[in-house]
């Protein structure tokens, strides 16, 4: 049985919650407090098998690293895109690609541009990460 909407978010959420220091919101919240990964629900691609059995979840994971210039905020980001490692976006999200049962497969597919996000009178730094979830 696929898994939905919220068991993937939860599942993709509590993933990310195995990265020491970070702070986890499976949904869009009012504030950021860095180091804090938020993700959201980009799109769902239905019909992926015969009787649309299985469909593909898009998510992005918006990895908020810190304030602009400083320089944990680089070094965060550097390891949240490191291949392995305890920080590592990617190893923390396709240790279980089922998501706790909820889902087939999980993979990270790619990062987008690193980039500056302002909320109120400060600018943070941030990467944002596709993550595919089949289910």
């Amino acid at each position: 049985m696929a898994g939905t909407a919220s068991e993937l978010h939860a599942g993709v959420a509590a993933a990310l919650s195995a990265i020491p220091g970070i702070r986890v919101a499976d949904h869009v919240p009012e504030g950021v407090n860095p180091p804090q990964a938020i993700v959201q629900l980009d799109q769902v691609t239905y019909h992926r098998a015969m009787a649309g059995g299985l469909s593909e979840w898009r998510f992005v994971v918006v990895m908020v690293a810190g304030r602009m210039g400083e320089r944990t905020a680089h070094s965060n980001i550097d390891a949240w895109l490191s291949w392995d490692g305890d920080a590592s976006v990617r190893a923390a999200l396709e240790a279980d690609p089922t998501l706790g049962g909820a889902a087939q497969t999980t993979k990270v597919v790619q990062s987008l541009s690193i980039r500056p996000l302002t909320i109120g009178e400060l600018t943070y730094l941030t990467v944002e990460l596709n993550v595919d979830v089949t289910a």
